[in-house]
């Protein structure tokens, strides 16, 4: 009987390890959203992201078409990317020196399980014509 008893002991044991496993832990993932506000004269914030991505080139935000996503504030940008999961970390400020306009830089972080879920719910120009 304790031979049972043992061997049942040691059978909960391996199952609990097993799990610990083969379970995900979430870790924190970080990008920058851009904002130049020389363009703010005609009503909108040419938004760039950055996300580690090797290529920076055509990183603004498109639609499902291609079509470029027009945010009328930083704040505006941020709610875009709060519904995505995206939390505001800190910001920063300069000055366009060719243009004037203020250049605001957001960093964001996100907690994830893999880092497919980064770019879960919006691509670049880059991303949608990779796409296509």
């Amino acid at each position: 009987m304790k031979r049972f008893y043992f061997v049942l002991l040691i059978l909960t044991l391996s199952v609990a390890n097993s799990s610990k496993l083969y379970a995900q832990e979430k870790y924190k993932v970080y990008c920058s959203i851009i904002g130049n506000e020389s363009e703010l004269r005609n009503g909108v914030v040419t938004i760039s992201i950055d996300f580690g991505q090797d290529d920076l080139k055509k990183n603004y935000l498109v639609d499902e078409q291609g079509n470029r996503l027009k945010f009328k504030t930083m704040i505006s940008a941020m709610n875009y990317m709060s519904k995505l999961g995206w939390n505001l970390e800190e910001t920063s400020h300069s000055t366009d020196k060719l243009l004037g306009g203020l250049i605001s830089v957001w960093v964001l972080s996100k907690d994830v399980y893999s880092d497919d879920e980064i770019t879960q719910g919006f691509q670049t120009m880059l991303m949608f014509e990779q796409n296509r």
